[in-house]
């Protein structure tokens, strides 16, 4: 077993997670990098973010134009993903898994647009990243790098992860991991 071939998509009132890089915009990825709020990272040259996204299982976050959304018979948002078209959306967020698919995966990149944090999102798409990982029967580890207490008491909870190394992240990055259903100690 690995890692899904065909697109898995979540969908929570007017806001999408979505691993279907056809939506994904290289635009709006490169324009976050480039952000104070993510200052681990730096934009690349749009053909090396292209290749990094195609050796990549990655994740999108995106809000819904409103002429998508209707409402089933209790009132909830509902729409469907058949036939939605990039235009549809607009990129708020992103994750990447760096992986073989079947054995070990390297979390990075994940971030959601500062005008949308506080509504659950990040948290939202750590647990579907968590989804998409955990039946891994062969996965030995799930790994992450972080710099933020905040993030790592987040990864913790949300993951099940520990850190792998100095354990304080107030003096600096600190490796995370948890193992999967193939590890050993």
């Amino acid at each position: 077993m690995s890692l899904p071939t065909e697109p898995m998509h979540w969908t929570r009132g007017e806001f999408l997670i979505s691993t279907d890089k056809t939506y994904l915009s290289l635009a709006a990825i490169n324009h976050a990098f480039g952000q104070d709020y993510m200052y681990w990272a730096s934009p690349f040259p749009e053909e090396i973010l292209e290749k990094t996204i195609e050796n990549s299982f990655c994740f999108g976050v995106y809000s819904l134009d409103s002429h998508l959304l209707c409402n089933d018979e209790n009132g909830h948002p509902q729409r469907p993903i058949e036939g939605l078209k990039a235009a549809d959306v607009r990129q708020i967020g992103f994750a990447r898994l760096v992986t073989d698919g079947v054995t070990f995966a390297y979390l990075t990149d994940l971030y959601v647009l500062p005008e949308y944090q506080g509504q659950g999102l990040g948290g939202w798409l750590i647990d579907c990243v968590d989804e998409v990982v955990r039946p891994l029967p062969y996965l030995r580890w799930l790994m992450l790098r972080t710099s933020a207490a905040k993030s790592q008491a987040s990864y913790e909870t949300r993951l099940g992860m520990k850190v792998l190394d100095t354990g304080d992240a107030s003096k600096g990055p600190v490796m995370m991991g948890r193992q999967g259903a193939a590890g050993r100690a």
